[in-house]
């Protein structure tokens, strides 16, 4: 309070408690303390006397308003002409209270309080609402996509990428403009729709292609969304534009790129059919004209040795029989190479199998090879596969049969049947106790025509274990092997999982 009579402040100070006031109070009657107290004291609200000897009290509010604008300020004078309450107020002054009427300065300060509550309120939402424009028009202008706000079917407002997408240099080539001029004649009408539909039932566009017209002359593919808005207190259209002409090149690239892979296709499909007919005509050839030959040879060699079998010395029989032999051989290894033939041509036909049962009835067969000798069956836990019944035998059975090939010469041959698995597929293995082979060679194993031990110790013609490898293959599994000398080998074939269960572990001696 600005006063220089202590006794009016006290005065003043008892009507505030009379009143229910809770408050610090602090007296001032020269403009220096004034100064030093509103930067210390900080007050709620201000006081002040007319006159005072040294120090006026408009001279107070106009400090007052400087340094504290926010604060009420409220006259308490002894007398007020009606001129200077007019000029009081007129200089910012919230209030006036007459020193003999004291009695009107609580309901003045709380009125004077309400107010100021109410401007620092008004301040804050204007603040908070300044605060939010700005966040909203930096999330505008950083924004990679044009965004416009339309209203009467003109633009009102572009971002900077709307300007940059429309090939303009600042927002005022394109503000103002109809919205017609910036969209090709032809998609106008139903674009006009939707826009007047947004204002009409305040509900927004989803996503939908559209064009725009370059400041050249040339269009832009675009995908729009549009939604309600008000702006500058009438309801408006805000609508976002994603340019994707990009994306149309693309597309129409891909579509050239699949025509024209289509048209290989169908001549690669051509050729193969043709390739396919050669095949199985050269297929017919070899299972027939060069039979013919080879039946010739073994039975000329049979009649000759039949004949002459009194007359030919020990060297001449020998020759007759390297050379039946021979032939023999070479029709094994034709009936091999039409296998692997048909193989990559047989239709695949998966179905549900149990592959325990498979393995004991390939063992089954494979008893007249093991027939004089002491071999040990281990069939362990095997799951049920998905996979052609007659080509996974055809690979079990070249399996099995070259572990027991490989283990002629043990005492007791000892060839276990086992699997593991991992997140994508089952792994069988076949596991011999044999000769093995060199680890360094592996590489050839799967070849057609690749051994790697002498004919004379172990017969073969080489396309077994290739024939393995393509039927693995085309069911999208993998084959390998692992072995060292005369420690016997472990081959393994992969099939996809298939949703199956484990058959239990048997052993046939």
């Amino acid at each position: 309070m600005v006063e220089d009579e202590a006794h009016d402040a006290t005065l003043v100070q008892h009507v505030l408690k009379e009143s229910g006031f809770e408050f610090i109070f602090q007296r001032v009657d020269n403009e220096e303390e004034f100064l030093r107290q509103i930067d210390q004291f900080q007050p709620s609200v201000i006081l002040s006397d007319h006159g005072l000897p040294t120090f006026d009290g408009f001279t107070a509010l106009s400090l007052a308003q400087r340094t504290v604008p926010d604060v009420p300020f409220i006259f308490v004078t002894g007398s007020l002409g009606e001129e200077m309450t007019i000029k009081a107020l007129k200089s910012g002054a919230t209030d006036f209270v007459l020193k003999h009427r004291l009695g009107t300065l609580p309901p003045a300060l709380h009125r004077a309080l309400r107010q100021a509550d109410f401007r620092q309120q008004r301040k804050q939402a204007e603040e908070a609402l300044l605060s939010s424009e700005e966040r909203y028009r930096s999330l505008v202008e950083l924004s990679p996509d044009a965004l416009f706000v339309l209203s009467d079917e003109r633009l009102i407002f572009i971002n900077s990428a709307g300007v940059k997408l429309l090939g303009a240099s600042t927002p005022d080539q394109l503000i103002g403009r109809p919205v017609r001029e910036l969209v090709p004649a032809e998609h106008w009408p139903n674009l006009q729709q939707r826009l007047n539909q947004i204002c009409k039932d305040g509900k927004p566009i989803p996503f939908l292609e559209e064009k725009l017209v370059h400041l050249d002359g040339t269009t832009l593919d675009v995908e729009l969304a549009a939604a309600p808005l008000f702006f500058a207190g009438r309801l408006a259209s805000q609508v976002i534009a994603h340019d994707i002409s990009e994306r149309k090149r693309s597309e129409q690239e891909i579509r050239r790129l699949n025509s024209a892979l289509e048209h290989r296709v169908q001549e690669r499909t051509s050729e193969l059919e043709a390739a396919n007919k050669e095949l199985e005509a050269f297929s017919y050839s070899v299972s027939h004209d060069l039979r013919a030959p080879l039946r010739h040879i073994e039975g000329f060699v049979e009649i000759l040795t039949t004949s002459t079998a009194n007359t030919l010395d020990e060297e001449s029989r020998r020759h007759l029989e390297t050379i039946a032999s021979s032939a023999k051989k070479m029709g094994l290894l034709i009936d091999d190479l039409l296998t692997f033939s048909r193989t990559a041509r047989a239709e695949l036909n998966k179905t549900p199998l149990e592959l325990s049962a498979l393995v004991r009835s390939t063992i089954h067969d494979l008893e007249p090879e093991a027939q004089n000798r002491k071999v040990e069956w281990v069939v362990k836990n095997l799951p049920c596969v998905e996979a052609d019944a007659s080509l996974l035998r055809q690979v079990v059975l070249n399996l099995l049969a070259n572990a027991l090939k490989y283990t002629r010469t043990r005492k007791v041959a000892r060839i276990e049947i086992g699997s593991a698995q991992n997140s994508l597929e089952e792994v069988i293995f076949v596991s011999d106790n044999g000769v093995g082979f060199d680890p360094r060679y592996t590489h050839k194993l799967f070849g057609v025509f690749q051994r790697l031990h002498r004919a004379v110790d172990f017969e073969g013609t080489g396309v077994g274990l290739a024939n393995v490898r393509r039927i693995i293959h085309r069911h999208g599994g993998r084959t390998w092997a692992e072995s060292e000398l005369n420690k016997g080998a472990t081959f393994y074939f992969s099939l996809p999982k298939a949703n199956t269960g484990f058959q239990d572990e048997v052993r046939i001696l």
